[in-house]
């Protein structure tokens, strides 16, 4: 299966990152680095969408970028495309 969906990291005030993937309730991560944490929202990625297909249960379908959410205020939020095959 491939499939595409949108992750979202935020820079706390003390340079600890945390990213989320909107479309994937459950799927969060967090590290001393933005490579740590996309590489454990991949790993996580993999692992929920691997176990939805195994038990029958339907993908969720990505949202299009404009419908993520937006930094808001002082966040400093980034959006990365994570490409699961």
């Amino acid at each position: 299966m491939d499939a595409s969906y949108y992750s979202i990291i935020e820079r706390g005030e003390d340079g600890h990152f945390w990213g989320w993937v909107p479309d994937l309730p459950g799927i969060s991560a967090d590290g001393e680095t933005e490579k740590e944490v996309a590489d454990r929202l991949l790993r996580s990625v993999r692992e929920c969408l691997r176990n939805l297909i195994v038990t029958g249960e339907p993908v969720p379908r990505p949202r299009a970028p404009e419908e993520l959410p937006a930094r808001d205020g002082a966040r400093e939020l980034r959006r990365l495309l994570l490409i699961i095959s």
